[in-house]
């Protein structure tokens, strides 16, 4: 929460610094300044900072960390199960997840009036007993591991179900103040991990096996899944083009499945956030975008939310740069319900084709 803090105060002064220059007639560069103060707001986001970020989120409740360890102590998640340290940023004992191979952790501490509930992978600034040492073995440092589009992958795999984790015990830690006996699960956000990048075509799952081949282009636009086999299973077609021949968004797409009408796809902006919806002929498709994931450079995140329940999160890098074959992107989808995987293959491969003619 510093960082939004501190984007706030720039954009502040910014705007308190526009206003003095215009005051004393210096109108062109007043109104730079407060441009430059728009782009930092636009950037920072709307609503609370809770919306705003995705690493760090609060919840305002008199509950203890001993009160609420002895709720989660028994939640699995993909970092593990709870345990007992302290944190140097924080006053007092700390609940943490993790770290995985990749030094991810979800760290729950007392913050004044709230709990903070926060993705570290600083692991120095993790106070722990010596009885607790072991959870820091076989660590990777990416830094000095032989960077691959499969370990890529996986990297910023664990990135997105991070985020994910902090945003799902963000909403169990506020059920549990409104309700102190409300239910915990046993598990929490295990998922089932798969990958593309462009330039080998093909969605791979956590063990290297080809599972989905893929074909993407912008211009003519194409997007289509097939099987291993090589049928086609799932593809997007834009309803009309604008002049440059970019798909026309306000136009919509449809979606066809095995080679048949099966939706339409259409983009929002409301109170849900933004992003994509397929009606389809199994029900509502709502692809709702999230703040980039900037320490794992995804910079287009959907949650995939199939009649309000939460199925996959997806995410790309557009343009990453590795030494076996130049310049790719790579296609991320962390599937919690693998029953319509091909729905999240050719939704993560149609948006994030059509965004690349922003890369232009």
């Amino acid at each position: 929460m510093k960082e939004d803090k501190a984007i706030t105060a720039v954009g502040v002064l910014a705007v308190i610094l526009g206003l003095l220059m215009m005051s004393v007639g210096r109108f062109i560069m007043g109104g730079i300044t407060l441009l430059i103060a728009f782009g930092i707001f636009w950037n920072r986001g709307g609503g609370t900072r809770n919306d705003r970020s995705i690493y760090e989120k609060i919840v305002k409740t008199d509950m203890s960390i001993t009160e609420i360890y002895e709720k989660l102590k028994d939640l699995d998640t993909p970092l593990g199960k709870p345990w007992i340290a302290e944190h140097k940023g924080f006053a007092g004992e700390s609940i943490v997840f993790g770290p995985c191979s990749f030094k991810d952790c979800v760290v729950i501490s007392r913050s004044k009036n709230n709990i903070d509930i926060k993705h570290v992978t600083r692991l120095e600034n993790i106070i722990r007993k010596e009885e607790d040492e072991y959870r820091f073995d076989n660590l990777v440092n990416p830094q000095e591991a032989e960077v691959t589009p499969e370990r890529y992958a996986v990297f910023a795999g664990f990135k997105l179900a991070s985020v994910m984790l902090v945003r799902h015990l963000t909403e169990l830690i506020g059920k549990l103040h409104e309700d102190r006996g409300a239910k915990v699960p046993e598990t929490m956000d295990f998922y089932r991990f798969y990958y593309h990048n462009s330039a080998e075509g093909y969605f791979r799952d956590s063990d290297g096996n080809d599972v989905l081949r893929v074909e993407t282009s912008l211009r003519p636009f194409t997007a289509k899944v097939f099987d291993a086999d090589g049928n086609e299973m799932a593809s997007v077609v834009p309803h009309a083009f604008d002049k440059k021949g970019y798909p026309a968004e306000s136009a919509g797409f449809e979606l066809f499945s095995d080679g048949e009408h099966f939706g339409e796809i259409r983009r929002f902006r409301d109170s849900r956030g933004e992003g994509f919806e397929a009606d389809t002929d199994a029900g509502v498709f709502t692809m709702i975008l999230f703040p980039s994931c900037m320490k794992a450079r995804i910079s287009c995140n959907y949650m995939i939310e199939h009649e309000g329940k939460l199925k996959a999160v997806i995410g790309g890098s557009p343009n990453l740069l590795f030494d076996e074959y130049g310049r790719c992107r790579n296609d991320i989808i962390n599937s919690y319900d693998d029953d319509y995987l091909v729905l999240y293959a050719i939704a993560e491969i149609f948006i994030l084709t059509n965004n690349s003619k922003f890369l232009k």
